[in-house]
């Protein structure tokens, strides 16, 4: 890993980009209180909305690898039944509410490219006995389900991250059931960032390495068929440390 922080970022394979992501995550998940350049844990989720009330009765191991970009839950707007994946889940935050709020007759999936964190998430939903889930290890721009799959297909603060964000968006596509509709809370640049900030996987993780501008980013979904795309509001947080960053909250539609 030493080794890849050292060199530069432009030089990198989309593999090499994946391999250093997959690697921090699950340091993420086995070490949730190393040091990392973004915000990790339960102080971090509170900030962006996360219930005290409802962590306070959840095992700490749920939230304490928490990184996402913000709070998703009040976008998704779930219904009782409904089938949901949650791509880049993580140790299994946003997918006990989404379980939650779908009941007993909806399902929740789960996607994380570490295996580590999988069996984390795993571990946590049935401590918190949780049985409308099933959580798999894979890749965004590889999804492995069926094409309209999903009435829902959430995210939080996984594209920055990932190399080829267009095939990501396509995938989401695919596996969206016509009607269906994306959710997600997102790392973008209010313009593009200049070279310098750049150098390294570092940056990378930093969010402002891998970040798109808005326009790009939303020029990508609607070449993927996406419709109807809304950003509902903007916010800065800890996530969002570079003065160009912003987490745009927002949602869109498969025709």
């Amino acid at each position: 890993m030493f080794g890849i922080r050292k060199k530069a970022l432009r030089a990198m394979s989309p593999g090499e980009i994946k391999e250093a992501v997959k690697a921090k995550y699950s340091r993420v998940a086995k070490e949730p209180c190393a040091p990392f350049n973004f915000p990790v844990g339960r102080d971090f989720a509170l900030k962006v909305g996360y219930p005290e009330e409802i962590l306070n009765t959840l095992p700490s191991s749920m939230y304490e690898s928490f990184t996402g970009a913000n709070n998703p839950q009040a976008l998704a707007e779930l219904k009782e039944g409904e089938t949901v994946l949650d791509l880049g889940c993580g140790a299994g935050l946003d997918i006990y509410f989404y379980a939650k709020a779908l009941g007993c007759q909806g399902r929740a999936y789960g996607l994380d490219i570490s295996e580590d964190m999988v069996k984390k998430a795993r571990i946590n939903m049935e401590q918190a006995e949780i049985k409308n889930v099933e959580i798999k290890c894979g890749h965004s721009d590889r999804l492995p389900f069926t094409d309209n799959f999903f009435d829902v297909v959430a995210s939080n603060g996984i594209y920055n991250l990932s190399p080829d964000k267009e095939a990501v968006m396509q995938e989401v596509y695919r596996v969206l059931k016509p009607g269906g509709r994306t959710v997600f809370c997102e790392i973008v640049l209010k313009e593009k960032a200049p070279k310098e900030l750049k150098k390294n996987i570092d940056d990378w993780f930093r969010c402002i390495g891998g970040a798109l501008s808005e326009e790009e980013f939303f020029s990508l979904m609607q070449k993927a068929g996406f419709k109807n795309i809304a950003i509902i509001s903007k916010v800065r947080n800890a996530r969002t440390g570079h003065p160009l960053a912003v987490c745009a909250n927002a949602r869109a539609y498969k025709p």
